[in-house]
């Protein structure tokens, strides 16, 4: 996961009560029976040491770090990579040592349609409130190919003020480019936060959130950018070519509006800041 030092929770440590009955040497030496060495008892995953029992929650529920939301050419709803969540549901203990996992392990990447107005940008079934309050990592890939000259007044950007518990949010852009010296167009105006998407969402996260821009070449966060421009070409016949937004255009605009107040709108209680 780039840039983000993935935070474990501590396990309980656990002596573990798994063991092997010892080998017998007979005299004079002859070679041992395998049977004899092989566990032939249950499995139980808490004889094994905790931090084996990490590892195992870690393979089931962030396997890479990052977990994409974003829809495929085949799913409009998918998750990737396949995770586990049903492991949480096992019992008591598992739910004690891993249910954090999933909220502060994966940088979750979602794409959203900023110009759309008859949805809300996140919806409840893909993150409802409660996970939304718990994530501490995310990656906002803003799907502006729809441009239009307008404010975003209308767009429903609710959901950003319930990520009451990030801590980094990294934000990168598709746009439709018509021409080589063309000004990023959803950031048109980015002096007024009613045109500026960028501060529609910064007034909804917590101030003390580290913003990172852009998605680096090789991550899985640019394949998602990447196959996103695939999916839109093809979705719509419109002149133009879809680019991913310099890193520096979205930080510009996250500092370009005067007065702008991080976390004005968030639920994060203190989480005011002037920029």
């Amino acid at each position: 996961m780039a840039d983000v030092l993935p935070i474990r929770r501590a396990v309980p440590a656990t002596a573990s009560r798994f063991s092997r009955p010892k080998a017998v040497t007979p005299n004079p030496p002859t070679l041992p029976n395998p049977s004899s060495t092989h566990w032939t008892g249950p499995f139980r995953l808490f004889d094994l040491p905790s931090e084996l029992r990490l590892r195992i929650y870690e393979c089931a529920l962030a396997p890479t770090g990052v977990l994409s939301l974003t829809s495929t050419a085949s799913k409009r709803s998918a998750v990737t990579p396949i995770i586990t969540p049903a492991l949480l549901a096992t019992c008591h203990q598992i739910h004690h040592e891993a249910d954090n996992m999933l909220t502060s392990d994966n940088e979750v990447t979602i794409t959203v349609n900023a110009h759309d107005t008859c949805w809300p940008t996140i919806p409840s079934r893909r993150l409802p409130q409660p996970v939304l309050r718990r994530l501490q990592h995310m990656c906002v890939i803003l799907d502006c190919t729809d441009y239009f000259n307008s404010s975003y007044a209308e767009v429903d950007f609710e959901a950003f003020q319930y990520l009451s518990s990030l801590q980094t949010l990294r934000l990168a852009m598709v746009y439709r480019k018509h021409y080589a010296t063309q000004t990023l167009a959803p950031l048109y105006i980015p002096q007024l936060r009613e045109f500026n998407v960028v501060a529609q969402i910064l007034e909804r996260v917590p101030a003390s959130t580290r913003l990172l821009f852009g998605t680096e070449k090789g991550t899985w966060q640019h394949g998602v950018v990447q196959s996103s421009n695939g999916m839109r070409a093809v979705y719509r016949d419109r002149q133009g070519t879809l680019e991913e937004a310099p890193a520096a255009d979205l930080e510009a605009a996250a500092k370009g509006v005067p007065g702008l107040v991080r976390g004005c709108k968030s639920n994060a209680p203190g989480a005011q800041s002037r920029n």
